[in-house]
């Protein structure tokens, strides 16, 4: 009988054991979240200009991943330059697009057709997609004034969102 005893709890220790190692497996957590400081880059603009995220330091700013061939990015973009207009001397606004999953020209040509007055950084080797594990377009990364994420926000943001969303920020 105490054999018997010893064997079932040495089941129930394992199976316990193997059943928290797989719960724990699952609750890892997948990319950059809300409270990690975002990872500072280094890209380059259209005109050949390096931006970095740093640059923006001292007050908060909305990164945006995009490609031209998305159609909920093509949906926000009017929105986003009218909150550009609106509040970039309170609020950086910089567009990362995806340029290994597109083409340069075409980012040109999508910044022109939109009127887009916001700087645009080109990701052309996928290392700030990777950085931030970005897996759906658009996504939008709010980051304050120090460079802690705020809010991530997967889908087109509306101009209305922006500023709900930056308000706290802005003060």
């Amino acid at each position: 009988m105490r054999k018997f005893i010893a064997i079932v709890l040495l089941l129930a220790v394992t199976g316990y054991g193997i059943w928290n190692a797989f719960a724990a497996e699952k609750t890892k957590k997948v990319g950059l979240s809300v409270g990690d400081v975002a990872p500072d880059f280094a890209l380059q603009t259209l005109a050949g200009e390096t931006v970095r995220l740093s640059d923006f330091r001292g007050k908060p700013v909305i990164v945006n991943f995009w490609t031209t061939w998305c159609p909920p990015c093509k949906k926000e973009m009017p929105d986003m330059e009218k909150f550009y207009q609106n509040y970039h001397s309170k609020v950086g606004l910089l567009a990362v697009h995806l340029t290994s999953q597109d083409t340069v020209e075409n980012a040109k040509s999508f910044i022109h057709d939109y009127q887009l007055s916001f700087p645009v950084v080109l990701d052309k080797k996928q290392k700030v997609l990777n950085e931030y594990h970005i897996q759906t377009i658009p996504t939008s990364y709010i980051i304050d004034g120090v460079g802690v994420i705020r809010k991530k926000v997967i889908g087109p943001m509306t101009y209305k969102q922006m500023e709900e969303i930056t308000a706290p920020l802005r003060q």
